[in-house]
């Protein structure tokens, strides 16, 4: 994969790379989310897997590259600027993949997640009930309480798992697989 770079969009590291090992290998006649894009590398690798993709994300300067990742590796991927799920009224997803800003605090918005890194988690996983068909993956690192994740999931009566597991030097990062039940 062919990639442009920026250095004020988050550049993929490990785990943008544990998302990618997480997509299903086939997603022929899906229609999928990839939120919080950035560079757009998981959007493109849906695209590749066969899917309708859109990108999203609340800079335009992360859509634009997302849109010019995607043409230089030869694919399709619509591109929508906007905060968060707040934009797509009425649409739903058969696959949602957010790789959040997850470490904890405030700061620069490509890594800081707001108190536990949840901010942004939280805020999806109330809207998911709206916006999933399906299944979302979600990133978590083991300070942002992937715990909290699934029992949340479970109570709105969806099925959660930590499908993924990547140990790190200082933390580990999941993969929190959220499904209708």
């Amino acid at each position: 994969m062919k990639l442009l770079r920026d250095d004020q969009i988050y550049w993929p590291a490990e785990d943008s790379l544990l998302m990618l090992d997480a997509l299903d290998p086939d997603l022929s006649g899906k229609v999928c989310l990839d939120l919080g894009t950035g560079s757009g590398i998981v959007a493109i690798e849906m695209a590749k897997r066969g899917c309708c993709t859109v990108a999203s994300d609340i800079s335009p300067r992360s859509c634009l590259l997302a849109s010019r990742n995607a043409e230089l590796n030869g694919l399709e991927v619509h591109t929508v600027q906007g905060d968060m799920t707040r934009h797509f009224r009425d649409l739903a997803f058969d696959l949602i993949a957010f790789n959040p800003p997850y470490l904890p605090g405030r700061g620069d918005p490509r890594w800081a997640g707001g108190r536990r890194g949840r901010e942004l988690i939280d805020a999806l996983i109330d809207d998911l009930p709206r916006l999933m068909r399906e299944k979302a993956l979600i990133l978590h690192a083991d300070f942002n309480l992937p715990e909290l994740t699934l029992r949340k999931a479970e109570k709105m009566g969806l099925r959660a798992e930590i499908c993924l597991r990547r140990k790190l030097a200082f933390h580990e990062l999941m993969i929190v697989r959220i499904s209708r039940a």
